[in-house]
């Protein structure tokens, strides 16, 4: 770690800029001066959160900026194995963390695990290692395997762990209880499989029978050979009954039939068609029609078409099709042209309006302008007098004796100066309250003549600019003169729209008596056909009327006689189908049955095999379980209690009773490392805590960090520590020291630590400062001003030889 800005963090108020850049730093610092809080800082840039928080309040990032402050920031530089800096800049709000830190995953958890040791775990961590209610699932016990490598172990255990128990072992290995489950399934279904081919013979017979009866009314020759077991003859009679004759007959008989029903309609209507002399009547009337229509378009057409187009290019949107008459073009544009004149109106009306209050809000304006320059020359007229001339005038009034002035000696004469001088003040304080008087009219006046102006503005702004206006009065004009004209104009409009009507009629008339006549003859015709295609004798003489009911006649019986023959093919047909998909359901079951036989067999022969399997597996777990207690047991011996008794004993030379991981008593046993403790002349005590004394439980907690740190490879080379000393006496903090000068010396460890005694951090200071050229220690004082702010102080000390003893 090279250097470290904090910003407004946890109780950090300010910032504090200090350099990390030597093997040892010392921190020092008053409670709450913010020590902690600088080592949280660190761990953030390097991980990202602070999990030694997270412990004792899951809410922790809504306190990580400082109080009343909207954000903090943290910046750390740590140097990479390879030479380039790295920077991890982090800023928290009550909101969250964003930034990116340093480390990865598994190098966070590393450090806030194995490399930074906080105050508030440190008087807990005999606790946290073990606070479970299962010792195999407590964070030493996963420690332990981790570091002994037991996964694979442990996932051979458990993995074949339910193979001694059928229970169990259904679900890691769910096909072996479905082959269980499935045996007795498939013998159940082989048993309903022959129980139904019975009941399908049975109906094969039935069926059998019930074709044989309907055959007979279908075809009298029918051969019963076709009844055998040959499945492709039931198949040939199928297809033969399948071949409907009937249905093409009854689709011409159908269709037939619809001709009878136009041909009805038809001779309906032209039975009704009038005869010459009406004909004569209605090309007459035409010709006056014709003649009425040509008069009118002469006359009055061109002008009313013309109107009509002029009041269409009123409206853009507007457009009626010429076919509509112009009676009703003329109503549809007047409805418009209504709607939009009383838009205008009221456009124009509002503009008025406008109008008349911009005069009567301009008058008024001026009224206040000219009330204000009359108060305004009154103001400074009377602005000579001053009340407090006034009172220094009856102040003097004491001192006057007789009718000489004492100011200007003046002889008053027969006029009393204090009568004088009584009515000169009275003056000065009337003219003092009128001036007041005038101010305060003043005042009103001017606010009242700026709400005037604000008043005139917004109603200027309301009027209509005067393109606008000229628009609106001449669309206004436009409008009101076409509605006009064409309300003039609506008799002339009828009268053409009724010549109009009057044409279309007779016109429609004539070419309905065409049409008539023209559709008897053809009528006649395919009637003749139709009978012919019935097969009827020669009715040569017969009206159309009576050749209409023959013929429908004759396709009703038709009809009935190819119904009843078509019904009972379908019948006949329904129950081959019927005997097909029997023989072929019987066929399908008997596969079904060799299936079933065969996938039974093939369970039973899969159940065996992993009866054999599960015989193997129960011998591997065996075998392992003995292979894991032989290497937790090396283990535990020759490694973790080895490292932690040294680090211990350094630190607690004096102490009887000696941490020690358990070691498990069977080889078959679960893996659970427990803590107790070892009389230094042999024999167990009890755990720890029960054991030693505040201060050497306090170093049996520092030792099993600093143990368990070095048990595993060093991935960070960086030790973080939080106070560690608490409850030490002199001989541990010795001890300590030097200890801290071996993991920085000789392990290569970069080394933080943070103490708030004045006394030790001056000890510390001394014992671990540098001892040999290129060595540093770099110390670190926090504070806090008269206001609250956070000060800080680094000072490097780098190797300096004693002359003295040189000498």
């Amino acid at each position: 770690m090279k250097s470290l800005h904090v910003e407004n963090f946890r109780s950090i108020a300010g910032e504090v800029n200090v350099s990390l850049d030597a093997p040892i730093v010392l921190i020092h610092g008053p409670n709450g001066a913010g020590k902690t809080s600088l080592l949280s800082a660190i761990e953030l840039a390097l991980t990202g959160a602070v999990p030694s928080l997270s412990r004792a309040e899951p809410d922790y990032l809504a306190y990580l900026p400082h109080r009343d402050r909207e954000f903090g920031r943290v910046r750390l530089d740590v140097a990479a194995l390879d030479g380039t800096i790295r920077t991890g800049d982090i800023r928290v709000t009550a909101r969250g963390v964003t930034g990116d830190p340093i480390l990865g995953a598994a190098d966070a958890a590393f450090f806030s695990e194995r490399s930074y040791l906080a105050q508030s775990t440190l008087g807990r961590l005999l606790e946290i290692y073990q606070h479970t209610e299962r010792k195999s699932q407590s964070p030493l016990t996963r420690f332990v395997k981790e570091l002994l490598g037991l996964d694979r172990m442990e996932a051979i255990i458990n993995g074949l762990g339910s193979a001694g128990h059928i229970s169990r072992l259904k679900g890691p290995v769910p096909a072996y209880g479905k082959v269980r489950e499935d045996i007795p399934l498939q013998e159940k279904v082989l048993a309903e499989i022959d129980r139904e081919a019975l009941e399908a013979s049975a109906s094969l017979s039935a069926l059998r029978g019930e074709l044989r009866e309907r055959m007979s009314l279908v075809d009298a020759s029918f051969p019963e050979t076709t009844l055998g077991d040959d499945s492709a003859n039931l198949q040939d009679l199928g297809r033969s009954l399948a071949l409907d004759v009937e249905e093409a007959a009854l689709t011409e008989l159908v269709r037939a039939r619809r001709e009878v029903d136009v041909s009805e309609m038809v001779w309906k209507q032209a039975s009704t068609v009038p005869g010459i002399a009406e004909r004569e009547t209605l090309e007459a009337e035409g010709q006056r029609a014709r003649v009425a229509l040509d008069a009118w378009t002469g006359r009055d057409g061109e002008r009313i078409e013309e109107l009509l187009g002029r009041s269409g290019t009123l409206f853009a949107d507007f457009a009626l099709s010429g076919e509509s008459g112009y009676a009703e073009r003329a109503r549809s544009f007047g409805a418009r042209a209504e709607t939009d004149l009383r838009r205008l109106e009221g456009v124009l009306g509002a503009h008025e309006a406008g109008l008349e209050r911009r005069d009567a809000l301009t008058r008024e304006l001026q009224e206040a302008r000219t009330r204000i320059a009359r108060l305004d020359s009154q103001i400074n007229e009377a602005s000579g007098t001053n009340e407090a001339y006034a009172k220094a005038l009856s102040e003097l009034a004491s001192h006057i004796h007789g009718d000489t002035c004492p100011v200007c000696d003046r002889d008053f004469g027969g006029t009393s100066l204090a009568a004088h001088l009584s009515a000169k003040i009275g003056r000065l304080v009337e003219q003092a309250g009128r001036l007041q008087s005038l101010a305060k009219d003043h005042g009103n006046t001017v606010t009242a003549a700026a709400q005037l102006e604000r008043q005139l503005a917004t109603t200027q702004s309301q009027l209509l600019p005067e393109p606008d206006l000229s628009r609106a009065k001449a669309r206004a004009a436009d409008l009101g003169e076409v509605s006009r004209q064409l309300g003039d104009a609506m008799p002339l409009m009828q009268d053409g729209d009724r010549c109009r009507s009057e044409v279309a009629r007779v016109a429609g008339a004539l070419a309905a008596m065409r049409n008539a006549e023209q559709a008897v003859l053809t009528l006649r015709d395919k009637l003749d056909g139709l009978w012919q295609q019935l097969d009827g004798p020669s009715l040569d003489g017969v009206p159309t009327s009576e050749l209409l009911v023959r013929v429908r006649t004759r396709i009703e019986e038709r009809e009935a006689a190819l119904n009843e023959r078509q019904r009972a093919r379908r019948q006949a047909a329904d129950t081959v189908a019927s005997l097909i998909a029997l023989t072929r359901k019987i066929a399908d079951r008997k596969v079904r049955r060799d299936e079933v036989e065969k996938t039974l067999l093939a369970l039973r022969r899969r159940k065996d095999e992993a009866d054999k399997l599960i015989e193997l597996a129960k011998d591997l777990m065996r075998q392992t379980r003995e292979a894991r207690g032989r290497v937790v047991r090396k283990a535990f011996n020759d490694e973790l209690n080895a490292i932690w008794r040294d680090l211990f004993v350094r630190l607690a030379p004096e102490e009887p009773f000696i941490p020690a991981f358990a070691i498990p008593e069977g080889a078959g046993t679960e893996i659970e490392a427990v803590l107790e403790t070892h009389h230094r002349q042999g024999g167990k005590g009890g755990n720890p805590q029960a054991m030693l004394s505040a201060g050497n439980l306090n170093t049996a907690a520092l030792t099993l960090f600093l143990a368990l740190h070095l048990s595993v490879d060093a991935r960070l080379p960086c030790l973080v520590i939080d106070d560690p000393v608490q409850s030490m006496d002199e001989v541990h903090i010795a001890q300590f020291a030097a200890l801290l000068r071996t993991f920085s010396k000789q392990m290569r460890r970069q080394v933080v630590i943070a103490v708030h005694e004045r006394s030790l951090f001056d000890y510390l200071a001394l014992e671990l400062s540098p001892a040999f050229e290129g060595d540093r220690l770099y110390v670190i004082e926090l504070g806090r001003n008269a206001i609250g702010q956070t000060t800080h102080r680094w000072d490097p000390r780098t190797f300096v030889e004693d002359r003295a003893i040189a000498a």
